[in-house]
């Protein structure tokens, strides 16, 4: 698989989260690097069938792709049950560069993912999302060195700023977790945390196609032409 992340360059995200062949398309002309297919915010038809999906981009000389299959409880749209979410999820290991997981996922299922795309080569993100508030800068650090210690190539973080000193404490987490990291201040607040956080170690941020998925998401060309302004 694509080794999408070298010498920590942060990468352009583009999350796909409807027609997935057409976003894809535009996302690429927008100047994205990467796509992350959100199965849980796609027709079921088409999660079902992403085996196919994944075929067709590949046939497209499509970009490199994170599939993600996210949880109600971490702001997804999932409708199943766990395990079928998670069975889902594993399908893609062998289709896609990195598949995001969790970390509140269930023990047997999060490890058995990480074991599953570990021996194919494929990278893990590890996410935790607070929409509410943002915790303390010691749980922040710990979440980010726990997803680590669970296997993660790259622990996600993402909380929503009540204010700009919360912003900080995060960019201060980042900066002594121990392993790769992606952090994200959500909401108005924090939108510029998408744009600066590499400066602090982050090696992913997310932009959109048309609307936002998440609170304070950046059109993709937008958050491209601010990053060439600072790295």
């Amino acid at each position: 698989m694509t080794d999408f992340v070298p010498d920590k360059d942060v990468k352009i995200v583009a999350s796909i989260d409807s027609d997935p062949l057409l976003q894809a398309r535009i996302a690429k002309v927008l100047g994205a690097d990467i796509l992350e297919i959100r199965l849980d915010l796609l027709e079921q038809k088409e999660a079902v069938q992403a085996k196919k999906l994944f075929d067709l981009l590949d046939s497209q000389g499509e970009l490199p792709r994170i599939a993600t299959n996210r949880a109600h409880s971490e702001g997804g749209n999932w409708q199943g049950q766990e395990e079928q979410r998670m069975t889902l999820l594993e399908d893609l290991i062998p289709y896609v560069d990195m598949i995001d997981i969790e970390r509140k996922s269930t023990d047997c299922l999060r490890n058995r993912m990480v074991e599953e795309a570990k021996s194919q080569g494929t990278k893990v993100i590890m996410s935790s999302h607070f929409f509410e508030t943002t915790p303390p800068l010691k749980e922040m650090v710990a979440i980010l060195n726990e997803c680590t210690d669970k296997g993660a190539d790259i622990a996600k973080l993402a909380v929503m700023p009540q204010k700009p000193e919360d912003i900080l404490e995060l960019f201060h987490a980042a900066l002594q977790a121990r392993g790769e990291v992606c952090v994200i201040a959500m909401g108005d607040l924090g939108r510029h945390s998408r744009v600066i956080a590499c400066r602090y170690g982050s090696l992913l941020t997310y932009g959109c196609v048309e609307k936002p998925v998440a609170p304070g998401q950046i059109r993709i060309d937008q958050l491209k032409k601010a990053l060439e302004t600072i790295v």
